[in-house]
């Protein structure tokens, strides 16, 4: 499997399992320490219970904002060595068909980690990308959405 099918397989598991509510499969899908890096901060979720409260957070939003479908689609994907990859993906969160935002660039790094790939750094254009993620918003320059 290439960078990108590996990337996108690993966000469409992880999209899957925040909209479910799949608190295992999410945890297992991302290495300690987490490094998240936005507009607003850079942080470093070292703990566990961290980790939880930001997916349970995010989920929360998810689900105020009716937010039916979570669609991530890798734009471009390396594979940096044999246990690092790379790549940059757009995120699209709808409700019944309706955009809930415009679309949003992150980026992320996979590492494998025995014989799974998880996330170990998210980098993303939400203007208030703090951990725990309350709010959709994107920074008032990008609000029409990411420019090719």
């Amino acid at each position: 499997m290439d960078a990108t099918d590996i990337l996108q397989n690993h966000l469409d598991r992880v999209s899957m399992t925040i909209l479910q509510g799949d608190w295992p499969t999410y945890r297992d899908g991302v290495h300690l320490p987490f490094h998240i890096v936005s507009h607003d901060e850079s942080k470093v979720v070292t703990t566990e219970e961290d980790l939880r409260a930001g997916f349970d957070q995010f989920r929360a939003t998810l689900r105020s904002q009716k937010v039916t479908d979570f669609i991530r689609l890798v734009g471009a994907a390396t594979r940096l060595d044999q246990d690092l990859i790379s790549g940059s993906y757009l995120s699209h969160l709808v409700s019944h068909g309706q955009r809930v935002i415009q679309p949003f660039r992150s980026q992320m790094s996979l590492r494998l980690i025995g014989n799974r790939w998880r996330a170990v750094s998210v980098t993303n254009e939400l203007a208030n990308s703090r951990w725990p993620l309350v709010r959709l918003q994107l920074h008032p320059d990008d609000d029409e959405g990411p420019k090719e």
